[in-house]
């Protein structure tokens, strides 16, 4: 419990550097923080034009709903992770100065970064309900998956993270090699396309890759069927990995003060 009880101690510290994290990412652009939006907003577009258009995806998503709001759904919880943990790779090494000479708790420093991640992905996720609620196609039940698929999400990120953060102290590479996995993860899951499109022996593999799952929880909030042993795949994934990732944060987070 040492991890909780440093981010409560420092909670208004956590927020300030989150707030700086993000302020720092626009700093000396022309838009600033619209960024925020119009990043997310541009890549998605992106995904939109070429899955649903050029590759004529729009008619496979499920019967009468959107394929926008269906596509969105599987991308806001996986690009979420994937930034989050290319930056828990790098955080130490980023913030190398307060690392070595100042005394914050390495769990501040990490939990910042993901804060600022998390409100950033956050501006998607309420485009996502509002154009959902609007579309008539979130109802109050969704928004209950929604939360429950949020929780999955957070216990994967913070449980990768903490792995990711110390290895990354000990090998720079830690960083490229997490955002080249993401990537083949992307194509890997059944994200950008449903996995009824997927020959029936493969169906079987996409079971063990448990980032599919995640993805179900969140389209289950727009209705439909969904697949509940991914489900249950992922829940357990993201359990042992948040609890593992605890214990291993504990036993070597003072190995960054001397590596990076």
């Amino acid at each position: 419990m040492g991890f909780f009880r440093e981010i409560w101690l420092h909670r208004r510290l956590v927020l300030t550097l989150a707030g700086r994290a993000v302020k720092a990412r626009y700093a000396g652009s022309v838009l600033g923080l619209a960024w925020a939006i119009l990043e997310p907003l541009l890549q998605f577009a992106l995904f939109l034009v070429v899955f649903g258009i050029f590759l004529g995806l729009r008619g496979l998503a499920p019967a009468g709903g959107s394929f926008a709001l269906w596509l969105l759904a599987g991308l806001i919880p996986f690009l979420l992770l994937q930034e989050g943990w290319v930056r828990a790779a790098g955080v130490f090494r980023a913030h190398a100065g307060l690392v070595k000479h100042v005394p914050v708790p390495l769990s501040v420093l990490l939990l910042s970064e993901l804060l600022a991640v998390l409100a950033r992905h956050g501006v998607m996720m309420a485009l996502f309900v509002v154009a959902g609620l609007v579309r008539r196609e979130l109802g109050v039940p969704g928004l209950a998956f929604l939360l429950a698929g949020l929780l999955v999400v957070l216990l994967f990120l913070v449980g990768g993270s903490l792995f990711l953060s110390i290895a990354g102290s000990y090998l720079p590479d830690v960083v490229p090699v997490t955002s080249t996995v993401m990537s083949f993860f992307l194509y890997a899951t059944p994200i950008l396309y449903p996995v009824r499109v997927v020959p029936a022996q493969w169906q079987v593999v996409f079971l063990a890759n448990p980032l599919w799952g995640v993805t179900e929880v969140f389209r289950l909030a727009l209705g439909g069927e969904a697949n509940v042993r991914a489900m249950a795949v992922s829940l357990a994934f993201a359990l042992v990995l948040f609890v593992g990732g605890m214990v291993f944060f504990g036993r070597r987070q003072s190995a960054p003060r001397d590596l990076v």
